[in-house]
């Protein structure tokens, strides 16, 4: 018997090199001196690692019917293309409710103009009463612009719950004054 063991070692089919083609250069091969080292060689994975499965082809939807042509008269403008005017009314028809729609929008258009024309004198007014040297008050007191003029009209207890803006409109301006006197003083 011999202690001599054998040793087998396992090669992949396609590592072997192909019947009638040179083995692959080893590393001991000779090169001329001077010369770099070949790069390493890399194994090549099983063909079956390197194709991947195609994705699924989407669904086709199915084709539209077949449209049939209209015969006879081509359809009119689809409902409301007219501006809601109904296509069997009449041209008279349609001038008659234009018309009422402009006095309509004429009405809307007045009743604005008298609202802003309120609220520009109320304004004017506002700006009569309070003169300068009563903000240049409040801003002093209160700290700032902004804090003043929402001083102004916001309800205060010491006025019988009315805005300082609405005591001054009344005339009663030393009474504001009193009251921004009073906050300047701590006496709340």
């Amino acid at each position: 018997m011999s202690t001599q063991r054998s040793t087998w070692i396992p090669t992949w089919p396609s590592q072997l090199p192909e019947s009638g083609t040179s083995p692959a250069p080893s590393s001991t091969a000779q090169r001329p001196p001077g010369s770099p080292p070949p790069p390493p060689q890399r194994p090549t994975p099983p063909p079956a690692a390197q194709t991947r499965p195609a994705p699924p082809a989407p669904p086709q939807r199915p084709a539209p019917p077949f449209a049939q042509p209209a015969l006879g008269r081509p359809p009119g403008p689809p409902p409301g293309a007219l501006g809601g005017v109904p296509a069997h009314q009449s041209n008279s028809a349609v001038l008659a409710d234009l018309a009422r729609q402009a006095r309509a929008a004429r009405g809307e258009l007045q009743a604005a103009q008298e609202t802003f024309a309120r609220r520009a004198l109320a304004l004017y007014e506002t700006l009569r009463i309070v003169d300068d040297s009563l903000v240049q008050l409040a801003t002093h007191v209160l700290g700032n612009s902004v804090i003043a003029s929402a001083w102004f009209s916001s309800r205060n207890h010491h006025l019988n719950q009315r805005s300082p803006l609405e005591v001054l409109m009344v005339g009663d301006r030393e009474a504001v004054v009193n009251e921004l006197m009073r906050l300047e003083h701590g006496v709340y």
